[in-house]
């Protein structure tokens, strides 16, 4: 029986070598009309870079091997880039890292020193992004400054500070990052420094406020924003203009914070930048609502909600649904302010579940890049023992027929165990329906008499209530009474709670019973979630046994909509989704 299993598998993986040869032979038209082409490939891997990822990546391994034919470097570490620049997008690291450095192997002898120097400073930026130690990135970065120092170029010398400091700012070392940020502004201003100054005084302001240097901060700011206009660079000016927002947003000069909060929102909306338009449209409502300005921030905050909501911009959307949830309450508006903050929920799942979604893709990607670039290795070691085995397909035949004729006897065998196995199955299958419909019946019988059980301490407690009542308003009337008549009055009291002194012992035996029946389900429930309060427990009991909020609602002497409030945060404590339910779930505890 061994020797036919392992000849069963030999049979499926000559099948998956088979269709992997049909596959080699139905390349992409664009792939066997470019093969020999290096530019086409090298374009056509440039244009699906975002498309078309597994594509773009073939393009340029297919233009890579061209340019290891011709033992061109320049070429092929053009292709090491693309390949690296993808694997970044797609946030593996590791590999992108890797094609990084054979792209430095291949440009070290042409002496391409610009470029290697910005891969250097990439690999640095990609170590910081990753679980590596820092001291790698520090590594990498002082590579770079080596070839600064060797061609000596003032724009090179300007990438390597602020990439240095982007790195200090990134570890909280504001001092160092301020050093070389300092370096920068070194420089004259004219057209190849006009953009790193304007960036470098961005960031330097950006500590500064951090530090709580307001003043400092501010000068630098104006100073940004006057190289940013005559630069055209309106992306840094929003930055800007909401940098300057918070300084007057700390020191409390809100009439200002307003002012800078509008103007980097609308400049941001006139150049698409519509998630820095959101944010400072954001903080503009809330600063408004700090001041009591409700009417206003709302009409903010709608517009936020709506405009994030269309471009699922869901963690400013559920934000923005709290905080306005917030403004109703402050006016008293509780109902409105109550279905907004529900809103608020839906949104923050909304949120999750996109920041799930997108690490999803991303480890997708990785994965089939990865994988495809196992299959490309595969296709090209299948390709070369084609040519070393001209016997392969006789060998393969002579297989598929010794194959099939232990496939044949397989069958036969494993219909007959199958038959045998499957009657077997049947009669368990059918016992196993009995057993579970007992149990069903058992534990439907068991709820009923529970929620009898309940129900009758219900009606008890209500007409406890209804002899208390009666009793508080007597003993209200007796303290205003003269003495003489307050004791003839009491004595009348005494004697009503003699006469119905039967109802509470009633109540206490039924309550004891009540306890003893749930139990071991209280026990259960204690186990599983510790974090429970009294009143939650005695929820979790009436729903677990099906009593609706009304039948609760009587118990307890208090409002349904009480009741839908409190199975609400039992079951956001419970984790569950708005599809479970929360009286199934109590049940299969």
């Amino acid at each position: 029986m061994k020797r036919i299993i392992i000849a069963v598998i030999l049979l499926l993986s000559f099948v998956n070598a088979y269709s992997n040869t049909n596959k080699t032979t139905n390349t992409t038209p664009e792939l066997i009309e470019t093969y020999n082409q290096y530019d086409k490939l090298i374009d056509l891997a440039r244009t699906y870079f975002n498309k078309n990822t597994e594509y773009a990546f073939n393009c340029a391994y297919k233009a890579h091997a061209i340019a290891e034919e011709k033992h061109d470097n320049k070429k092929s570490a053009e292709c090491n880039i693309i390949m690296g620049d993808i694997f970044r997008e797609n946030n593996s690291y590791p590999t992108a890292i890797s094609y990084y450095e054979k792209a430095i192997e291949d440009l070290t002898p042409t002496k391409e020193y610009h470029t290697i120097c910005n891969l250097y400073i990439k690999i640095a930026k990609l170590y910081q992004n990753s679980e590596f130690e820092s001291k790698w990135s520090v590594d990498a970065m002082n590579k770079a400054m080596k070839y600064t120092e060797i061609i000596n170029d003032v724009s090179t010398y300007n990438n390597i500070y602020m990439a240095y400091g982007d790195m200090y700012f990134i570890q909280n070392e504001y001092d160092l990052a301020k050093q070389y940020y300092d370096k920068i502004l070194e420089n004259d201003i004219n057209k190849k420094t006009i953009r790193a100054i304007s960036v470098a005084l961005t960031n330097k302001a950006n500590i500064l406020i951090q530090q709580k240097e307001y003043d400092d901060a501010m000068y630098i700011i104006d100073s940004s924003l006057y190289l940013c206009i005559r630069d055209f660079n309106d992306s840094l000016q929003v930055i800007n203009y909401s940098y300057k927002a918070q300084v007057y947003d700390s020191i409390n000069d809100f009439e200002s914070a307003k002012k800078y909060y509008h103007q980097s929102a609308k400049l941001a909306y006139s150049i698409n930048d519509f998630h820095n338009c959101g944010r400072n449209m954001y903080n503009l409502a809330k600063l408004k609502q700090r001041n009591g300005e409700y009417y206003d921030a709302i009409d903010i905050f709608k517009i936020v909600c709506d405009s994030t909501l269309k471009f699922k911009m869901f963690h400013l959307c559920y934000q923005s649904y709290y905080n306005l949830s917030q403004c109703y309450a402050s006016l008293g508006q509780y109902e409105k302010a109550y279905d907004l903050f529900n809103k608020y929920d839906i949104y923050y799942d909304s949120a999750y579940f996109k920041k799930q979604e997108e690490k999803i893709n991303e480890l997708r990607n990785s994965y089939l890049l990865s994988l495809n670039v196992k299959e490309l290795k595969a296709k090209e070691a299948e390709e070369e023992s084609i040519k070393n085995n001209k016997n392969e397909w006789v060998l393969f035949i002579s297989i598929i027929i010794v194959l099939a004729m232990v496939s044949i006897t397989f069958i036969i065998l494993y219909s007959t165990n199958y038959t045998t196995s499957h009657k077997n199955k049947v009669t368990t299958y059918e016992q196993q329906l009995k057993i579970d419909k007992i149990e069903n019946d058992l534990m439907e019988y068991k709820l009923k008499t529970n929620k009898e059980v309940t129900m009758k301490l219900a009606l008890q407690l209500k007409s406890f209530l209804e002899i208390i009542s009666p009793i508080k308003d007597d003993l209200k009337t007796a303290t205003e009474l003269p003495d003489g008549e307050q004791k003839n009055k009491v004595k009348n009291i005494y004697q009503h709670l003699q006469n119905n002194l039967q109802i509470f012992s009633n109540t206490e035996n039924l309550n004891k019973q009540i306890n003893d029946v749930y139990k071991d389900f209280l026990d259960r429930l204690e186990e599983k979630h510790p974090g429970l309060t009294k009143a939650e427990k005695k929820l979790c009991t009436m729903l677990y046994i099906n009593m609706s909020s009304k039948e609760i609602a009587t118990i307890t002497n208090t409002t349904i909509r009480t009741i839908e409030t409190s199975r609400y945060r039992l079951r956001r404590k419970f984790g569950l989704s708005r599809d479970e339910d929360i009286v199934s779930f109590l049940q299969k505890i």
